[in-house]
């Protein structure tokens, strides 16, 4: 048998219903306020939006409980660059130095075996050329080495495997004098 009021629920559900938080240091976008209409706005955003890149949701002049305020927006006469939102084919010149410490085995990997500074610099330099080309096939990448003089060893060019061709060929010289 059944001896609640038929208004009690309705006013169970009311209390339930909490107040929106003020905007405050510890809750400055009203996070409670944004839990209920976040999942509708999932999909609105295009990539690399957000409440960060939005200006007009955040909020200017507003007073805390301490006195102060909070800061508004940027200055008129601040630049900001943009980035672009796709790639852009890159031309990349990576400068080798091969100096005689380049060969000396002074490095140590964890398994004890040692190494020398150019093994290193080839694996990472092939590493982030295959990485490269791999995000964007248009990325141009040329080779210079720097021994008695500065010298262009492959011109520009895509292809990953003739970069690391030329890479692994290299060998440290016994360097004097360097001029540009």
């Amino acid at each position: 048998m059944d001896t609640s009021e038929p208004g009690s629920a309705a006013e169970e559900e009311e209390e339930k219903v909490t107040e929106p938080r003020p905007r405050t240091r510890s809750n400055p976008e009203g996070a409670e306020d944004r839990a209920l209409s976040a999942q509708a706005s999932v999909g609105n955003r295009s990539e690399g939006e957000g409440e960060a890149a939005s200006a007009d949701d955040s909020p200017q002049g507003t007073a805390v409980p301490d006195g102060t305020a909070w800061p508004g927006p940027v200055s008129p006469t601040e630049v900001q660059v943009k980035t672009p939102r796709v790639n852009c084919p890159e031309k990349v010149i990576i400068c080798l130095d091969l100096a005689e410490e380049m060969a000396l085995p002074k490095l140590e990997s964890f398994n004890g075996s040692k190494t020398n500074a150019l093994n290193i610099s080839q694996k990472m330099i092939e590493m982030f050329v295959r990485t490269k080309h791999k995000i964007d096939k248009c990325h141009e990448f040329a080779l210079v080495v720097v021994n008695n003089d500065a010298t262009w060893l492959s011109g520009f060019t895509s292809d990953p495997r003739e970069v690391c061709s030329c890479l692994y060929d290299l060998e440290t010289v016994v360097c004097k004098s360097f001029s540009i």
